[in-house]
C-alpha cells in the first residue's frame, strides 16, 4: 500500500503549490510520487509547465507523475468495473436521465474519485500519492462518505468500496494535512476544521502546514533602530515587522491549540521555479521522507 497524503485548507492557502513542492522533494529522495487532482480545479499543469494533465498518470518532470481526475470519467471507470464492457458503461453514464442522477445525487462523483485514489494506493506503483483536495467544506463531505452512505449502502460493491476507503483513511500510511496561512481568518477556519476532523475521527491526521510565513531579516539592533526613525524606509520596515509579529502570534496560538506537528513554510515569489519548490518541499520531512 502506497503512502497517501491528503491536502486540504481554505481556498487560496496554496494547496497546489505545497503538494507540488512535496512531490518534487519526494522524487529527489528517490521516490516515485503521483499527484492526483480533480478536473474542475486543475492547476498542476501550470506549476510544471505542461500543456495538459491527463486522466491517467503522466510524467510532468523532476521525477514527478501527475493525473487530473475527471469526475465523469471516474464515474465511468467505476461502472466499468461492475458492468465490465466500457461501451455499455459509457451508455449508462451518458444516458440523459442517469446522467442527471450522477450529477445531482449526493457524493456519486466523490465516491468515484475515491475509487481512483484507492486503486492507485493498492497497486503501489506510485509512492507517495499526494491528493490535492478541494477547499475545506467540500473536503469534509469527501472524507465523511462512509457516514453519508452508512444507512444506504449496507452491502454490494459500494459498501465494499466505502469499507476499503475507511481502511485507507485510517491506515498508518495515510495522513490528512491542513494547510493554512498566518492570517486571522485562515487560522480560525483551520481550528474549526481540525475540531470537526478530531470529532468525526474518519481520517488519520497529519501536520498543520503554515504557508507563506513572513520573515524580516534584521538584527535586534536594526529592529530597535527602525522604531527610532520615521522616514519612508523605516515605515515600510515597521509594517513588515508588524506583519511578522502578527503572523508569529497566530502561529504560536495555533501550536498551543492543536497538539500536532506544525510545519512553517517561507514565502516564495509568485510563480516559483521548480528549484524553489524543491527547497520548499525539503522542509516538509514528515511528508516526503
Amino acid at each position: 500500500m502506497s503512502a497517501v497524503h491528503l491536502f486540504t485548507g481554505k481556498g487560496g492557502v496554496g494547496k497546489t503549490t505545497v503538494a507540488a513542492a512535496a512531490a518534487i522533494a519526494a522524487a529527489a529522495n528517490g521516490k516515485r510520487p503521483l499527484i492526483i487532482e480533480v478536473g474542475h480545479r486543475a492547476q498542476m499543469n501550470a506549476v510544471f509547465g505542461v500543456t495538459t494533465i491527463a486522466h491517467k498518470p503522466q510524467s510532468v518532470g523532476r521525477g514527478v507523475f501527475a493525473m487530473c481526475v475527471d469526475p465523469d470519467e471516474a464515474v465511468t471507470d467505476y461502472v466499468v468495473r461492475h458492468v465490465k464492457l466500457r461501451g455499455i458503461a459509457k451508455r449508462i453514464t451518458q444516458n440523459r436521465v442517469l446522467g442527471r442522477f450522477f450529477k445531482a445525487a449526493p457524493a456519486v462523483q466523490e465516491v468515484a474519485v475515491l475509487n481512483v485514489v484507492q486503486s492507485y494506493a493498492e497497486k503501489g506503483k506510485y509512492d507517495p500519492i499526494l491528493v490535492d483536495l478541494d477547499a475545506t467544506g467540500h473536503a469534509m463531505m469527501f472524507l465523511s462518505l462512509p457516514q453519508v452512505f452508512e444507512g444506504i449502502a449496507r452491502e454490494g460493491p459500494l459498501r465494499a468500496l466505502l469499507d476499503r476507503f475507511t481502511v485507507l483513511l485510517r491506515a498508518k500510511t495515510t495522513a490528512l494535512h491542513i494547510i493554512t496561512l498566518p492570517q486571522e481568518l485562515p487560522v480560525e477556519e483551520t481550528l474549526e476544521l481540525n475540531e470537526k476532523l478530531v470529532a468525526d475521527d474518519n481520517v488519520r491526521l497529519g501536520s498543520i502546514i503554515v504557508n507563506n510565513v513572513p520573515s524580516v531579516t534584521l538584527t535586534p539592533r536594526q529592529r530597535a533602530a527602525v522604531f527610532r526613525r520615521d522616514d519612508g524606509d523605516a515605515l515600510l520596515a515597521k509594517r513588515a515587522l508588524t506583519i511578522e509579529h502578527t503572523a508569529r502570534t497566530l502561529i504560536d496560538s495555533l501550536k498551543k491549540k492543536i497538539a500536532r506537528s506544525t510545519i512553517e513554510l517561507p514565502r516564495l515569489p509568485n510563480d516559483p521555479t521548480l528549484d524553489e519548490l524543491l527547497e520548499l518541499g525539503r522542509t516538509m520531512t514528515e511528508v516526503v521522507s
